[in-house]
């Protein structure tokens, strides 16, 4: 009952944001309408042992349609200005949200293949059985690969809007879900660790914001960094997919 209430309030913040005060019904819609996306998409995350708000088989196709209507919309709103660097950044946005969309369909097949319970393509299966734990060696070290890969993707950028921002630490978020979902409850087997495993959970998707993603962007700014972060993604997949076949 606590949950559905919580869940309710949610939507009613994110439902103040796109609408906002009565003025704003009769111009454009404000900057506050770029953030709801990516608050909605928190909605269908688990935070480790934490169930999501919302926990549906199709939480992940959820997710990436609450991050992508954002860029999406304000592309839409400044089609005849493609050459503006907003439009630039929100383009770029999607490009990268592409990246990780597939990213993801290939850690849910790995995940299929092996044979992880839960609903697929939903998250809850990855902070229910991590995939670090269950991977041998070769996909171990791949998973490991593909996290470097993608963490910069994750950083905060000095130009981005307050909706770019929310949605990389959106972005933040996803990647802790799906490659470091270890809580202390999972850990320690004590089911009065879940309050723990909230900010347990926060504290990791801070951490790769402000401080690893960062700094992977920043080597990524160097032509040895966008060669190594390549090799990296090159070699994750391949990794993990010598250990299926």
């Amino acid at each position: 009952m606590v949950t559905a209430i919580s869940a309710l309030a949610y939507l009613a913040l994110i439902l103040l944001l796109v609408v906002g005060p009565p003025k704003s019904l009769r111009g454009s819609p404000g900057p506050a309408l770029g953030l709801a996306g990516p608050l909605a998409g928190f909605l269908f995350l688990p935070n480790d042992g934490l169930p999501p708000f919302l926990d549906l088989a199709w939480s992940g196709p959820a997710f990436w349609l609450s991050l992508s209507l954002g860029p999406l919309g304000r592309m839409a709103r400044g089609f005849r200005s493609r050459r503006s660097e907003s439009f630039r950044r929100d383009l770029e946005m999607l490009l990268q949200l592409l990246a990780l969309i597939l990213a993801w369909l290939f850690l849910c097949f790995y995940a299929l293949k092996r044979g992880l319970p839960g609903d697929l393509p939903g998250l809850s299966v990855f902070a229910a059985t991590p995939l670090m734990a269950q991977a041998g060696p070769s996909a171990g070290l791949g998973l490991v690969c593909l996290l470097l890969a993608l963490g910069p993707l994750a950083a905060r950028r000095e130009a981005d809007s307050p909706a770019l921002l929310m949605t990389r630490f959106s972005i933040s978020a996803f990647l802790i879900t799906v490659f470091f979902p270890f809580g202390l409850s999972g850990l320690v087997g004590a089911r009065w660790f879940f309050g723990l495993d909230f900010f347990l959970f926060w504290g990791k998707v801070i951490l790769l914001n402000r401080v690893i993603a960062p700094r992977l962007a920043g080597a990524c700014r160097l032509r040895a960094g966008r060669t190594a972060v390549g090799i990296l993604a090159a070699a994750g997949p391949l990794l993990v997919m010598a250990e299926i076949f």
